[in-house]
């Protein structure tokens, strides 16, 4: 996939959706994280690191920060922690009642998919599968597979499919059904809000290994349609910026844009690269994209986020695209996405 024409259409999208003043979302914010929080650029030592950084050449950091089960073991959120005990958070985002089961199967024969539920929040949805492999011997050689899915509206679907990638998501084997594979899938906040009807379609299924059929990736073809209801997803709050500036004197980020969520907290910078001496006088962004891209990532890398006394550092730095139709930003000025 082109990835940049995919990260710029979700910014597109989320543009025009997330509408709220800068006034507005910066009162919500406040309103429901009360915390102090202060962005430092010092080295960290910290390995143990809750949430990502996302970093861009033009700039952007994330720093992060009892429903019955339609899978059959009880409360959701303890079902969620058997399986996929490492994401506390979302066990959490169940049990505060944000989810909704779809309950929609579809099955070729070797395969049986289920979309279960969705849950999360606005900015970093979910969605939970539940797999049945058929073939005893795919099923008993391997412990956990994995899930390819394009995640888009309809109209996406139907007349851009060329411009997006397909999600994808490992999953685990459950230990108790034969061939039940449990799989806790990231989706798009763009398509997946606003009430909207949602396409999901599979359309490849992978294994690490295929002894009798050497195999390994399964083409299929199973359609899911639904909406996501209002308040289902964690409110996170989105936030216009002015006036701040870093520097690491040769590139001045001015951030514009942070997302408070539940998982990560994101910033965002932009940065003008014309006639800056890393540019070398090219005036085409991508001939000379990888030199800001490492010269954002030496930078950003040393940020630590300070929320109430707690240091938390970057764990995964983005990438830049450069807007020159002046559409979002002048020309030649380069923005980032979430990663």
């Amino acid at each position: 996939m082109n990835e940049n024409r995919y990260k710029k259409a979700m910014d597109d999208v989320c543009d025009k959706y997330f509408n709220l003043t800068a006034e507005e979302m910066l009162a919500k914010a406040k309103a429901s994280v009360d915390t102090e929080m202060e962005i430092t650029m010092k080295k960290s030592t910290k390995r143990s690191i809750i949430g990502k950084l996302v970093g861009a050449a033009a700039a952007c950091i994330v720093i992060s920060g009892t429903a019955v089960s339609a899978m059959g073991y009880g409360p959701l959120g303890d079902t969620f922690r058997r399986f996929f005990g490492k994401d506390e958070t979302t066990a959490e985002i169940i049990e505060q009642g944000h989810y909704s089961e779809i309950g929609q199967t579809q099955s070729d024969g070797i395969f049986t998919v289920t979309i279960d539920s969705v849950t999360g929040d606005k900015t970093a949805p979910k969605l939970l599968f539940d797999v049945t492999v058929n073939d005893e011997t795919l099923a008993q050689t391997n412990d956990r597979i994995r899930l390819f899915a394009y995640i888009l509206d309809e109209e996406n679907y139907n007349n851009n499919l060329e411009q997006y990638g397909m999600w994808d998501a490992y999953g685990v084997k459950d230990p108790d059904i034969n061939g039940l594979y449990h799989v806790c899938m990231d989706g798009p906040s763009a398509f997946m809000m606003n009430e909207a009807e949602v396409i999901t379609a599979v359309k490849k299924i992978s294994f690490d290994s295929d002894p009798e059929n050497r195999i390994f990736d399964y083409d299929v073809d199973m359609e899911y349609r639904f909406t996501v209801p209002d308040q289902v997803l964690k409110n996170s709050y989105l936030d216009t910026v002015t006036g701040v500036t870093v520097s690491d004197g040769d590139v001045d980020y001015d951030l514009f844009y942070v997302e408070y969520g539940s998982y990560d907290t994101l910033f965002k910078f932009k940065f003008g690269f014309l006639g800056t001496d890393l540019a070398g006088g090219e005036t085409d962004y991508y001939n000379v994209c990888d030199k800001f891209d490492n010269e954002w990532h030496k930078f950003a890398g040393s940020f630590v986020l300070t929320v109430d006394g707690v240091e938390y550092a970057p764990q995964e730095l983005g990438y830049s695209y450069c807007d020159t139709d002046g559409e979002a930003f002048d020309a030649g000025t380069c923005s980032t996405w979430r990663g």
